[in-house]
């Protein structure tokens, strides 16, 4: 009987025992895993991440910690924002690639003096060079990179941590001075972002609290051990992987350059695998690492490897309940930046630079509300304006300070030296071929804002040199400009196929005040003077022209809102100057050269071309006479082949602009219009003139290099190659 009480009591123990336990796993269930993703870098390649991101969307797979590096930094910074990947794909796909990666400034942005007649740039070629020529620490300043970051990332203005990010979030550099890889945690995260992508010799370094930092693959492109230290329970690492390589690439000193770099990261990024619980290779086919325009194929290469891998990642996934809680406190944690506010700070480490972009930018922007897009604007111009390394911007929103935006333009640490080579080549059949090599110089000292020394030397059919200061005050919209020049230039006569050539040299300086320091639109008014040297006296319709002395007063209008030097697409175009030329035999004038195009579909523009060149019914001596004929003006007809007092030039057309030659580095772009010109010829009265023509021209670094057939209003054929601008 005893021992059946206990039995009894035991098993009652026991049955307690259990149901305590029963209870106790109900009130504490096990907690879900922390979960971290690593991102690796791979240039384009790292745009796959966004495939990544969406397939753990999509199945419920949360991200509690996360890190990443160059280009994983970038997706994984912007993600971390609370951006999602639907979104995160448009920003990718919406992204000017060319100009974000480009090394020159937009031309659009470029500074109204850099597009002067004498000596507006026509190829894409800018080298960069600092005191006694040095090369710069990277060929592109990032600065349209700098905007896109800072666009995406202003209402997260200078963070304690980045752990306040709606996901945590971590990106690695590494430090030039020590070496060794630096986790960036806290402070500007559009300067973080840029950072961790500084590629070594591409972008330039990023100074960050006494360091130099650069792309952080060199050390840690898979940061699997960063997302572990944020306190991440299970590690997933993502890793790019591009078309394997072969003996026969290794070819030439870039590509074995290229390779021994990359041999680096893959090693430490094999160390980075190894650390983490899981890793998902995306292994990337026909698309290179230079490939950004390709970001709907590598995203959705991205995702098929994470779907490839579901089975081992649907451990992680969370239940409709748990995911929503999870959503509703990543969406709890966003913020947002209103869409237009006051500008509240201008910043630089540099106080001249300081003060003078706070005038200028309240001058533009005023001091009340401003719109992101305006202030975006106004800031690029700046930049190039200045040759700055880049600028940020960002929303302001802390207690006791008011709330607006900050801007924060980067420390120019010495003088910067731009070279613009380009090259012109003119033939055609009956007219002389003309060629030249034109080299361009802009000289910005390490202490001025907006003053610059321009230069241009051109050697060839016509050469000369011409120089220029230009100084504005401050600021403001004020400015002065003192220059020379040194020209030789042929004057041609046609009689019949016999053509003579007459040789001008000009010995001439200038001095003008004026009012626009900004990038579209400049008025100068001031004194052009010097000496004509003509090679042989001529005389024409009674009018003898010789050497001697010259002084113009003059007043110029410059205006320029297209998008490119050499083949634009978009925006307006003129130059424009009225005077009077104090010499043997006096004269006043009126020149003006136009064109307009216009965006009619992406790839076709149509534009309008207008000259007028008018000595107001005065008879002029050969050497100052204008001319027309050529490719630039009624190009059916032979260089120079008119020489008028008066010259009236309309014409219209259409560009369509076809797809790009990879394998060349350009596009071929259609090009078909219409002129008719109204000449006054002096003892030969007034003609009228007629030129269609079409053509194919290709961008090139150096210029834009056209082929073309233009024909007469007889129907009279003539075809021309040229190299130079469109």
């Amino acid at each position: 009987m005893h021992k059946n009480v206990s039995i009894t009591v035991t098993a009652l123990l026991f049955l307690i025992t259990v149901i305590s336990g029963l209870k106790l796993v109900a009130q504490n269930p096990q907690e879900h895993p922390r979960v971290g993703l690593a991102l690796a870098g791979g240039s384009a390649l790292g745009l796959a991440h966004i495939g990544v991101l969406k397939y753990f969307d999509e199945h419920h797979i949360p991200i509690d910690y996360l890190a990443g590096t160059s280009m994983g930094g970038l997706v994984g910074g912007f993600y971390a924002t609370g951006i999602d990947p639907q979104e995160l794909q448009k920003i990718v796909e919406g992204a000017a690639w060319d100009e974000l990666l480009s090394p020159n400034y937009r031309f659009d942005d470029e500074p109204i003096v850099e597009k002067q007649e004498w000596n507006r740039q026509s190829g894409w070629i800018t080298l960069r060079f600092g005191r006694r020529f040095a090369f710069p620490a990277g060929i592109n300043s990032g600065q349209a990179v700098a905007l896109l970051l800072s666009r995406h990332t202003q209402a997260y203005s200078n963070l304690k941590s980045f752990d306040e990010l709606p996901t945590p979030f971590r990106c690695v550099a590494t430090d030039l001075v020590s070496g060794s890889s630096v986790v960036l945690d806290h402070g500007s995260l559009p300067k973080a972002l840029r950072a961790t992508m500084a590629l070594p010799g591409i972008f330039t370094p990023v100074n960050w609290e006494g360091k130099v930092l650069i792309d952080g693959g060199l050390t840690n492109n898979l940061p699997s051990d960063v997302v572990r230290d944020m306190g991440a329970t299970k590690v997933i690492g993502v890793t790019l992987e591009g078309p394997p390589a072969t003996a026969k690439q290794f070819t030439s000193l870039t590509t074995v350059l290229r390779q021994s770099a990359s041999i680096a990261v893959v090693q430490n990024e094999r160390q980075g695998a190894a650390r983490a619980d899981l890793v998902i290779h995306v292994r990337i086919s026909g698309i290179n690492s230079s490939d950004y325009e390709q970001a709907k194929k590598l995203i959705q290469q991205g995702y098929a490897a994470a779907q490839s891998m579901g089975k081992e990642l649907s451990e992680y996934e969370l239940a409709p309940a748990e995911w929503k809680a999870y959503k509703l406190k990543r969406q709890s944690r966003v913020r947002k930046a209103p869409a237009q506010g006051p500008l509240v700070a201008v910043v630089s480490t540099q106080t001249g630079i300081e003060q003078n972009a706070h005038e200028e930018l309240y001058r533009k922007l005023g001091h009340g509300p401003v719109d992101e897009k305006d202030l975006e604007d106004v800031v690029s111009g700046v930049v190039a304006a200045t040759s700055l390394p880049g600028a940020y911007f960002e929303w302001l929103d802390q207690p006791g300070l008011p709330q607006g935006y900050r801007v924060e333009f980067l420390e120019r640490p010495d003088q910067i030296v731009l070279i613009r080579p380009s090259v012109t080549f003119n033939i055609s059949n009956g007219e002389p071929t003309r060629g030249a090599l034109n080299v361009g110089v802009s000289v910005v000292p390490l202490d001025t804002y907006k003053s610059r020394y321009i230069g241009e030397f051109n050697a060839g059919y016509d050469p000369g040199l011409r120089a220029e200061y230009y100084h504005p005050f401050g600021g403001s919209a004020y400015l002065i400009a003192a220059g020379l020049q040194i020209q030789r230039l042929h004057n041609l006569v046609y009689d019949g196929p016999t053509r003579n050539s007459f040789v001008r040299d000009r010995f001439a300086g200038s001095f003008y005040g004026g009012l626009g320091t900004w990038r579209f639109v400049q008025f100068r008014a001031g004194l052009r003077g010097g000496y004509d040297s003509d090679s042989k006296s001529v005389t024409l319709d009674g009018v003898t022209s010789n050497s001697g002395p010259f002084v113009n007063p003059e007043a110029m209008l410059t205006y320029d809102s297209q998008d490119s030097g050499a083949i634009p697409s978009r925006g307006t175009r003129m130059d424009a100057a009225a005077g009077y030329s104090y010499r043997a035999h006096s004269f006043p004038y009126i020149q003006d050269r136009f064109s307009s195009f216009y965006p009619v579909t992406k790839p076709v523009s149509v534009f309008l071309k207008g000259e007028a060149e008018i000595s107001l019914g005065r008879n002029l001596g050969f050497f100052d006479r204008f001319t027309a004929g050529g490719e630039q003006s009624l190009p059916a007809f032979r260089y120079q082949e008119f020489r008028a007092n008066t010259i009236v030039n309309a014409g219209a057309g259409a560009i369509f602009r076809g797809p790009a030659i990879k394998s060349l580095s350009t596009n071929v772009n259609f090009a078909a219009w219409h002129e008719i010109a109204r000449l006054d010829l002096g003892s030969q009265g007034w003609q009228t003139r007629q030129s269609a023509t079409i053509g194919l021209f290709f961008p090139t670094p150096v210029g834009a290099l056209g082929t073309m057939v233009a024909f007469t209003e007889q129907g009279k054929a003539r075809f021309r190659l040229t190299l130079g601008s469109f």
